[in-house]
């Protein structure tokens, strides 16, 4: 199905169509509208049909009060702004520490220990390890998010930064916020288990998803907070699909 914008009349991207949720952006102009609008006939009512029956999947709306932030959660209102943020810590992590340090240990004891032991540089064997040594990277970090990780919003003016680490040590990420025009949760990357992870995603023009590891009421916290920045608006509550 192609599908135009009814304002610029550009060609929309399948990737910019949200069937779930009825809406579709155009990134030629920034504007966001509904599919089923903008479709119209028979094949728009089929899937404002279709729209309806995936409803009850997404859950009702919730209202979301930013001045009672959940737990784990916070947000502090500012002049200019506001910082939010909230914990990736959750019980994850009585898993995959101990996992982390049993696996971690004995391969990388076993590959690089053994050589430091003996005095003798393998390349062979090194490079052998490399797999695990970046595996071990990977499991090292999700631990530290898993026990003490967060993620913080700033909003200054028309300047967004959304941070992701631990403590100091992290990603910034840096933005304009009149560059998004709408917040909504998307489906993010796939885990391990094929299983796809929710996320915060920012759309206007340019796109930006975070929030991969925030349990689900910390997200739709984080969600409204940036839904209300985007609305121009301090007040509370707000509601969200869930």
């Amino acid at each position: 199905m192609k599908l135009a914008c009814p304002t610029c009349r550009a060609e929309i991207a399948t990737a910019d169509i949200n069937v779930a949720t009825d809406v579709a952006l155009c990134r030629a102009c920034g504007n966001t509208f509904r599919i089923s609008e903008a479709v119209g006939g028979p094949t728009g009512r089929m899937l404002s049909s279709l729209i309806s029956s995936l409803a009850p999947l997404a859950g009702p709306a919730t209202p979301v009060d930013l001045n009672s932030p959940p737990a784990g959660a916070w947000y502090r209102p500012e002049a200019d702004g506001f910082t939010a943020g909230a914990a990736t810590r959750s019980w994850t992590a009585l898993f995959i520490v101990p996992f982390t340090c049993v696996w971690s240990g004995f391969s990388m004891f076993g590959i690089y220990g053994t050589q430091i032991i003996k005095g003798h540089f393998s390349m062979t064997q090194s490079l052998f390890g490399l797999p695990f040594l970046i595996g071990s990277l990977f499991l090292v970090s999700w631990c530290a998010m898993s026990v003490a990780g967060k993620v913080d919003i700033a909003v200054h003016g028309d300047r967004l930064a959304i941070f992701t680490g631990v403590g100091p040590l992290g990603v910034t990420r840096v933005a304009s916020l009149s560059d998004f025009k709408t917040a909504r949760e998307d489906w993010g990357h796939m885990t391990n288990n094929n299983q796809p992870t929710r996320v915060i995603r920012l759309e206007g023009a340019r796109s930006m998803a975070f929030g991969s590891m925030l349990s689900t009421e910390r997200r739709c916290f984080l969600l409204a907070a940036m839904q209300t920045a985007l609305s121009g608006s301090n007040r509370s509550p707000i509601f969200v699909s869930r």
